[in-house]
This record gives C-alpha cells, structure tokens and sequence, in this order.
C-alpha cells in the first residue's frame, strides 16, 4: 500500500525517533508498504518520518544511471542506524528530497561512512558505502535525528550582470532562492538621450530596485574602479544575461566559478548580440537558450547546458525573447547547483559550425519593392523592437509594424504607421494616402 509522503514542514519530520525494537509481522508489512511508496514516488531513499511514523529506520535502493554514470545499490533496509566512520574527504553534490518536491540543493557530505545497525529482521549489519550510497544514508539518517536537508542550505554568493530584459526572470527567481546570495547587480549607467531626453528604461535596475538588491551602475564594467568594487564582494559564480558590454578577462577571472552566461540561441549557431532577430530573419525552425561558461572570445565559452524549442514561424523578436528568458531561468537555476558539483563539466564548442550576428542599424529596416515577401515579413517580426522596418512612397517614410501571407502565399501588410501619424490599419492608410504598398514573391 502506498503511504502519505509528508512535506515540507509538517511537524512529524521534526519529531523525534524511537528504536526500533519489534520486527514481527506489522512492521515487515510497513517497510513493504514503504518500499512501494519509495518506487512509486522515483525515490531512492525513504525514513520513517517521512511516512509519518516516529520510529529509527529507512530504506533506500537505485538501480544506477549509465548517463550520470552513478553507480546502484541493492534495496537496504537500515534500522536503528549509527555512523561508525567517516571520512574527512567531503563532496559537494545536488540532494532533492521526497518531502521538498521539486527543491534540489547543493550539499556537502562526507564521500564515504561506515554504518551499524539491524536489518529489516533485526539482525546486525554493518555497511560501507561510497558516493551516492554513502549520502543517500547520511540523507535519511538525518531525518531519522530531526533533521531536514534544507537545515544544510550553503548559500552561493553571486554577482548578476545584466541590461536588458533577457534575464528578468532568472534575477527574480535568483534572488527568491534562498541558495543564493545576490552581493551586487551590475547593470549599464542607462540615461536620457536626445534633443527631448526622453527617459530610457533599465529593466534591469527597476527589477533590482523593487527586489531591494545592491546596485552596481557602469558604463564600462572593466574600469578599475568598478573591478575593485567587484573584487571586495568576493562572489563565488556570476550570472550574465543580455548585457551589451565586453566582459574583460581581469573580470571573468574574480569569481571562483566563473561568469555564466544565458544566450537566446543553440550555439554555436548565432553568436553575437542580435541572436533572437537573426532567428527570426533566417526562418529557423529551431532555437532555444545555452548557458555557457564566459570566456575572453565572444560566445565561444564552454557549454554547461542547452534546452531546445521549437518554433511557429510567427513570432515576433520581443515574444521570443519573453519566451526564452522564461525558459532560461528554469535551466538556469536546475543547472547551477550540478555545474558548481561538478556534474556539468562545461563542453567546448564545435568552431566549424559557428555563425555570426552583427550588430543592427537603423538602415537594416528598410525594404522597397525589390525586396522579396518573405524577406518582408521576417524583417517586420525580426525588428519590431529596434530597427523597425520602414518604405519609402513619394519620399515619404511608412512604417510597416504587422503583415502576414494569405493561404496563396500572397504578403498582406497589416498595419503601417505613415511619418508623422499614428499607427493604423492599412486599409486607413489606403482611403488616405491611395497608395498600395506590393511585395513580390521571389
């Protein structure tokens, strides 16, 4: 029979244990039933707490993993369990627990112990274990003693990098974690430009501000100054997102763990700062998010991780990049605690399969009747932050800000916005200006 799983902070995992001391027929059915519970939940370790019986005794079994190349170990049953030995060597690795779904955190543990105790029949043991079977053990032990594997929580200290809007989510979702410990958010010393100075917005910094996190504003992160600065925080990892300036070497070097750094595409494919309108612009099918290890050469870094996404082929570059900022953080915050294990060892990338973006200008924007439809249409969603795409009819400048292709395969432009007007429908436009606005299918 399956048994209740009890989480977080219900009372009974604080409680404490009892010995245990009768191994007749009721107990023998209710280390069964948690030998079920155990496997059904994809579990490899289970105490008597957790199941919401105060006694001393857990059971644990894994089958190994060829992939992780972790090795198994045979169902145990462990009751009235003692450490005899261990070892002064620890090891950082990721624990999850049964109790906290969903929750992984970066523990260090002794790599090996010695353990006394009985087994399920009452008849003494004692077990020398390594690696996954030694801390699968210390886990359960520890609850066995009242005690939770969040009472273990080291906290990162982190530094995060970052402008634009990329990277929001990972930020927030960062500085909710109780893992981590964000010393400082270094952003772009963003300022009003222009004859009318309208106001610029920081993404970044609005996010950091309501956070209440500590702000570092630069226009050159690699200033001395700002390198000192950095330098008496003494971060462990930092994390960069959609940042827009050249990380210098002396920075990267300041971490213990390096800088990672989240970019909107599968690299080695788009490297460079216009990854997502590239996307857009070459009519990929595919795209996705890496995290990669910063290096000296642009996106050339080590790969820790990469998620894959399919693509529609209507997506504007802004819902794009909403998208995969969503998705990175997710991969951001599952991947940290097995890269600083050393569970993802960062990959170099194959160099003959890599591209480049450039940087965009405000002339990339612009097409004319040569220009063919499709080319149009992928311009149109490609830049509809920066540039924009714009004609020129009787020297006058239109905006094209939404179009699509008729089941013939016919361009249809949606909305236009005519130079010094508002945006409108192009059926407006046509009743004002009588000019149509023809793309070719080439």
């Amino acid at each position: 029979m399956k048994l209740e799983i009890r989480k977080k902070l219900d009372p009974v995992l604080r409680q404490p244990t009892k010995k245990v001391d009768d191994f007749g027929f009721e107990f023998q059915k209710t280390v069964d039933d948690m030998i079920e519970t155990m496997r059904k939940s994809n579990g490899i370790g289970l105490a008597a707490p957790q199941v919401g019986i105060p006694e001393s005794f857990f059971i644990c079994e894994f089958e190994g993993d060829k992939e992780s190349q972790l090795a198994g170990f045979p169902l145990t049953v462990l009751c009235n369990p003692e450490i005899k030995d261990q070892s002064k060597n620890q090891k950082n690795m990721v624990e999850g627990c049964l109790s906290f779904p969903g929750m992984e955190l970066l523990i260090k543990r002794p790599e090996k112990i010695s353990i006394t105790g009985q087994d399920r029949y009452g008849k003494d043991i004692e077990i020398e274990a390594s690696s996954l079977y030694a801390r699968v053990m210390q886990h359960e032990l520890d609850h066995l003693n009242s005690t939770l594997f969040i009472d273990h929580l080291q906290k990162i200290s982190i530094i995060f990098i970052g402008t634009g809007t990329l990277g929001l989510k990972s930020l927030e979702l960062l500085a909710k974690d109780q893992q981590y410990d964000i010393k400082a958010v270094i952003t772009a010393n963003v300022e009003a430009s222009g004859r009318k100075k309208h106001f610029i917005k920081n993404p970044v910094l609005e996010l950091a501000t309501t956070l209440k996190l500590p702000v570092i504003k630069t226009d050159n992160i690699n200033d001395k100054e700002i390198i000192g600065r950095i330098k008496k925080l003494n971060p462990e990892l930092g994390i960069m997102a959609d940042f827009g300036q050249i990380v210098g070497t002396e920075v990267l070097d300041i971490p213990q763990y390096g800088i990672i750094n989240i970019h909107p595409s599968i690299l080695p494919r788009h490297r460079g700062s216009t990854p997502i309108p590239q996307t857009i612009l070459d009519g990929d099918k595919i795209t996705g998010v890496t995290l990669l290890l910063t290096s000296s050469k642009m996106d050339a870094g080590g790969i820790i991780s990469q998620i894959s996404v399919e693509l529609t082929g209507s997506e504007t570059s802004s819902i794009l990049k909403e998208y995969l900022g969503e998705i990175a953080s997710s991969l951001l915050l599952n991947s940290i605690p097995y890269y600083l294990a050393g569970d993802l060892d960062p990959l170099p990338q194959d160099e003959t399969k890599a591209t480049y973006t450039k940087i965009l200008k405000k002339e990339d924007g612009f097409v004319d009747h040569s220009t063919p439809a499709h080319t149009v249409e992928r311009k149109i969603r490609a830049f509809d932050q920066w540039p924009k795409v714009h004609t020129v009819i009787d020297s006058k400048r239109i905006q094209l800000s939404a179009a699509h292709f008729t089941e013939n395969g016919d361009l249809v432009i949606d909305r236009v916005k005519p130079e010094g007007k508002n945006e409108m429908s192009y059926q407006e436009y046509l009743r004002g200006y009588k000019k149509e606005i023809r793309f070719e299918n080439n």
